[in-house]
């Protein structure tokens, strides 16, 4: 049986060139600061940024989650090609993860640009929490005890 490709899977493009694409659709979009996050290597591991909307700034966090990736990559291989892979893999998932969130910023800001949505509406998930975390890792968190309980429906 034949393994269904990623989206996006075999690109070539680094993070890094992906990164400023975004960026530079944020700052086409009315973005007023945008910042990168680094870990380790000096890889970028994600985005802050500030959407004006409405008038009103709003902080967004946007982190790029490799890993899920990297595991589908890499587990496609032999057991005994797993190791010796990894790296090239991590890269690959990187190119892949990175390219994949620019291609949804562009949809989510295109359903802005015609009016379909709002860019708080598609970027809630990302919207930065007093506690530092996004919205949506916060209502995980709290295993989303910030929403009222769903009604029961009479029998």
């Amino acid at each position: 049986m034949k393994t269904k490709p990623l989206y996006m899977e075999t690109t070539v493009i680094s993070p890094d060139r992906t990164a400023g694409e975004i960026t530079s659709l944020l700052v086409a979009s009315g973005a007023r600061s945008i910042a990168m996050d680094y870990g380790e290597r000096g890889k970028i591991i994600g985005m802050h940024f500030v959407l004006m909307v409405r008038g009103v700034p709003h902080p967004f966090k946007m982190p790029i989650r490799t890993e899920p990736v990297f595991q589908i990559l890499n587990g496609r291989r032999k057991s005994w090609d797993r190791s010796a892979s990894a790296e090239k893999d991590r890269e690959q998932a990187e190119r892949v993860a990175w390219r994949q969130l620019l291609r949804w910023v562009q949809v989510q800001m295109a359903m802005v640009d015609c009016g379909m949505a709002q860019a708080r509406e598609v970027f809630a998930p990302y919207l930065l929490h007093p506690t530092g975390m996004t919205l949506f890792e916060y209502l995980e968190e709290t295993r989303f005890k910030a929403l009222p309980p769903p009604e029961a429906k009479e029998a």
